[in-house]
């Protein structure tokens, strides 16, 4: 069964920017999510994802389609972090992060689970992204899981929950943040 996801898939290699959109939609959230947990740092995070759908859309000639999009956006977005917090280590001297975590997150970089698919990185990241969306208030996570996970437009989910449309932003802004 072809989804909608293959398909979006498929039209990014050719180059289309409402597939890339779509992606962006669907994993900038999970991806700054992650980012915060591993960095600490939002604004580092923000930076990071930006640059890893940057990478993303670079690369679209030679996306592989029987690789999960999932898991290509994370490897690149964790090799991005692992970049980053190298360099913050070389510059901070060891005092902000220590060694043991660099090598901790390195090697789960390196796992076999990881380099086959990704699936225990994959499972704690999802179970992350739903704890966090858990956590939301009721009209924040429903109004998020409609625009995010749904992709339905704003407008659309103002009018099905009587609310304005500027709400629905306010509150996907919150979500996200």
């Amino acid at each position: 069964m072809k989804t909608e996801t293959d398909s979006f898939y498929k039209d990014i290699c050719k180059g289309d920017l409402k597939a890339f959109e779509y992606f962006y939609k669907k994993y900038q959230p999970r991806l700054f999510a992650y980012g915060v947990g591993i960095l600490g740092d939002e604004e580092a995070s923000k930076d990071l994802v930006q640059e890893t759908f940057i990478a993303f859309w670079e690369n679209k000639k030679r996306l592989v389609t029987y690789y999960s999009v999932s898991s290509y956006l994370f490897k690149i977005f964790q090799s991005k972090c692992l970049s980053y917090l190298r360099k913050r280590t070389l510059l901070s001297d060891f005092s902000s992060l220590s060694e043991l975590k660099l090598k901790e997150i390195e090697m789960s970089y390196y796992s076999s689970d990881n380099i086959n698919g990704g699936t225990v990185f994959m499972k704690e990241v999802e179970e992350l992204y739903a704890k966090t969306i858990n956590d939301l208030p009721d009209k924040c996570r429903e109004i998020f899981i409609l625009s995010k996970e749904q992709d339905v437009k704003a407008a659309d989910i103002a009018e099905k929950l009587g609310v304005s449309v500027r709400t629905v932003e306010n509150q996907i802004y919150k979500a996200i943040k």
